[in-house]
């Protein structure tokens, strides 16, 4: 397996070293480069099986070839041809950094931005848009902090990827206006004289203009004399018509795109003042007062959000509270009701546009039933991930995730976790999927790990809604109802601890609890467009990456449901998932569960919990869904055996895609799966088995 070579450039002072050995540590060794006084320092890391060798090029501020530093980093890049040219950028002053990494990216093509001094920058309010920069420089660009180790994963990944081929990256292309008309011309006229094919054509007809000395040399040694005369005779006619000598034209124009880059993607927040950050820090870090701040501020979040996003939890607060009209109201008018009926309406236009134009009823079906539904599925997800990243920038915009990470804590460390991961788990109360996403936040692989493969054991609102349904089917008294709903949110904390703890032991041997390292930033004055930034990036990111695997998966569902062996079906029970459901049904006999329609439920629910319900609805013939879940005849110990292992089983469709985008490796998703049946079928079993004794 051949070894990937990167580069590494950046600006004297911008952390390059720092970086460089971050990324090899010992593997290093220093040396000279050939015929040159400059040291020359190389080294290795291993990833994913993969074998790095990085080359620290000199710092150097641009690659004008006027120093000995500034030749053997250029001369490095055309003559090597690294896989990845890695330019380190600071993050507090990306203006001065920009200048080479923008010669750096018209010269070579395969180059990864990193961003360093991101903590740094955080403490200066400084933020950086990185979808944005990357978008104008046609360049992946990563956030990172040496020092820290910050983002460090993230940039493996990244020159992998790039590396590999799966992450495009393009030369630059620098507006020079006037002055490319004499870089046209002498194009042409490079094109007779082959001693500098090597470098992009059009960039060494640049730096000819501007007047650099190597190429120059590079041209009298090969013969190409009448180039040099024409050379000269440009920069003649560039400063007569345009006004100014060519290399301050050039300057001029790089500088105008890093004005144009630092206005578009720099945003600085004001700071508190330090008497503000102590009196606040005065309850948010005492023992008692800020845990309980920190808690409900938590819990407000997520109730403001998944309100909005779906009507629960106010839904069910107004429910009880007598007033059903106003709960209906909420839900009818919550963002996902509304997504929902806007793509119900345009699937109908849909039918009826194809139906009037003679398509065939599987096409329309395909259409409307599948890749409409599929897409709405995706697109139900995106407020309620926006909103949560709205509120993720929010809390790390103003400084207050560093106080509830470290009041937090103990209890999360207990669990094998930081105090960090306590927010994104919390999340899982609503939806696993934004559970998982926010994991990102969460500085170490092995922790981010553990916290994804737990998090889908949270009960969220689509279980609890199946749970409501058939406690309100079985059981009469309120107090009944309640206590088996706090019994399954209790197993499933019990099953997180239990599972934290195995998981520890025998998939992350040598991961031990982290403590946590955190230096408190200043409290900001959160900024609406550094907020919208986070929120849309990391929405649009979960959109293209999951929202792919959540269609197909979602029009493979339609076509099980909608077609048997003799093509179309008159009812569900002909049709493949029925099958399915039918060969499933002795799985579902062991934990006292025979009936196949519950088996199709069990599948149904894979792709949304809510399925269970639908399914049940559908095979019954019964529209009210508590009257449908009473005409199963379910016992008590049926019944407690499906919500045990309705609540334990495989999360849902989406919250795996959001799972594989987050940790990358099939393995852990075949684990995840795995040990989630199997959990579900041993509780089910277990539960089951136990109240027969007694009912």
């Amino acid at each position: 397996m051949r070894e990937i070579l990167v580069a590494l450039a950046g600006a004297p002072n911008v952390g390059k070293s720092t970086l460089f050995n971050t990324l090899v540590g010992e593997k290093r060794h220093v040396g000279n480069w050939p015929g040159k006084t400059v040291e020359k320092y190389e080294g290795e890391l291993m990833h994913h099986g993969k074998t790095i060798k990085v080359v620290d090029l000199p710092g150097t501020y641009s690659l004008g070839a006027i120093s000995e530093e500034e030749i053997i980093a250029r001369e490095f890049i055309i003559r090597e041809k690294p896989d990845v040219v890695v330019v380190v950028l600071n993050a507090i002053e990306m203006e001065q950094s920009l200048y080479l990494a923008i010669q750096v990216m018209e010269l070579y093509d395969k180059v990864v931005l990193a961003v360093n001094k991101m903590d740094a920058a955080r403490k200066r309010g400084i933020h950086i848009n990185f979808s944005r920069l990357a978008k104008i420089l046609d360049a992946p660009v990563v956030g990172i902090s040496a020092i820290n180790r910050e983002g460090i994963h993230q940039l493996i990944e990244t020159i992998l990827d790039v590396a590999e081929g799966r992450r495009s990256a393009k030369r630059l292309k620098v507006d020079y206006n006037g002055l490319l008309y004499y870089v046209r011309e002498l194009e042409s006229s490079l094109r007779e004289c082959k001693v500098l094919d090597s470098y992009p054509r059009e960039w060494a007809a640049v730096r000819l203009l501007e007047g650099d000395p190597y190429l120059e040399k590079l041209l009298e040694k090969s013969g190409c004399d009448n180039i040099s005369s024409k050379i000269k005779e440009a920069r003649r006619n560039v400063e007569e018509k345009l006004g100014s000598p060519p290399e301050l034209l050039a300057i001029s124009a790089r500088h105008e795109l890093i004005n144009h880059i630092v206005s578009s993607v720099v945003k600085r927040t004001e700071i508190a003042k330090p008497e503000f950050t102590e009196h606040l820090d005065s309850i948010l870090l005492h023992p008692q007062l800020g845990p309980l701040f920190s808690t409900l501020l938590m819990i407000s979040i997520i109730f403001l959000v998944f309100s909005l996003n779906t009507g629960f939890p106010l839904n069910i607060i107004f429910n009880e509270m007598g007033l059903s009209e106003l709960a209906s109201l909420i839900e009818e008018y919550s963002l996902a009701s509304l997504l929902s009926e806007a793509f119900g309406t345009l699937g109908e236009i849909v039918r009826a546009l194809l139906v009037s134009a003679g398509v065939s009823e599987f096409l329309v079906s395909l259409i409307v039933d599948g890749i409409i539904v599929g897409v709405g599925s995706v697109l139900s997800f995106f407020p309620l991930i926006f909103m949560v990243f709205i509120a993720f920038s929010f809390l790390e915009d103003s400084g207050l995730l560093a106080r509830f990470a470290v009041v937090g804590h103990n209890l999360a460390n207990k669990m094998g976790m930081t105090g960090k991961a306590l927010l994104p788990l919390m999340l899982g109360v609503g939806c696993n999927v934004p559970a998982i996403i926010g994991t990102r936040i969460l500085e170490s692989d092995e922790e981010k790990l553990l916290a994804n493969l737990l998090a889908p054991l949270i009960p969220c609102q689509a279980r609890l809604v199946v749970i409501l349904v058939f406690t309100s089917a079985f059981f009469s008294s309120p107090l009944l109802q309640t206590i088996i709903v706090i019994s399954l949110y209790a197993y499933a904390v019990f099953l997180f601890i239990v599972l934290s703890w195995l998981f520890r032991k025998m998939l992350l041997k040598k991961y031990q609890p982290p403590e946590i390292i955190i230096e408190l930033p200043p409290y900001h004055k959160p900024s609406l467009r550094v907020m919208w930034w986070y929120a849309w990036d990391h929405s649009v990111h979960f959109l293209k990456k999951a929202g792919t695997i959540i269609l197909i998966l979602s029009i493979i569902l339609w076509y099980i449901t909608t077609h048997g062996p003799g093509g179309g079906i008159a009812t569900i029970e002909e049709s493949y998932a029925a099958i399915l459901g039918k060969v499933l049904a002795p799985v579902t006999a062991l934990i006292g569960l025979p009936d196949w329609r519950i088996a199709l439920a069990f599948e149904t629910g894979f792709v949304a919990k809510e399925g269970l319900v639908e399914t049940i609805v559908l095979t019954t013939g019964i529209g009210d869904p508590v009257r449908a879940a009473r005409s199963l005849g379910l016992t008590i110990p049926q019944i407690m055996s499906f919500l045990v292992a309705m609540d334990t089983y495989t999360p849902c469709i989406p919250t795996l895609a959001a799972f594989y985008e987050e940790v990358r490796k099939k393995k852990y998703l075949v684990i995840l799966i795995v040990y989630e049946l199997l959990l579900a079928l041993f509780s089910g079993m277990i539960i089951y088995h136990l109240l027969e004794i007694f009912f």
